[in-house]
């Protein structure tokens, strides 16, 4: 996704909510596999992290 680098978390949130319309534990994983290329580039490793901080929260969209 253009931009992620320079992101917020909640700005990340809402970035994926408006890209795939589903909650924000679906949209951030969605974002997460779309990065992964099989090497694991940083835009993957943020998405992931972003989603392990969501799932740890329950999801809510406040990370």
């Amino acid at each position: 996704m253009e931009g992620w680098e320079v992101f917020t978390e909640e700005e990340a949130i809402n970035a994926a909510i408006d890209k795939y319309r589903k909650d924000p534990l679906t949209s951030v994983a969605y974002c997460a596999f779309a990065a992964d290329d099989g090497r694991k580039p940083p835009e993957y490793r943020f998405w992931f992290d972003l989603f392990l901080k969501l799932e740890k929260t329950g999801s809510s969209g406040v990370a």
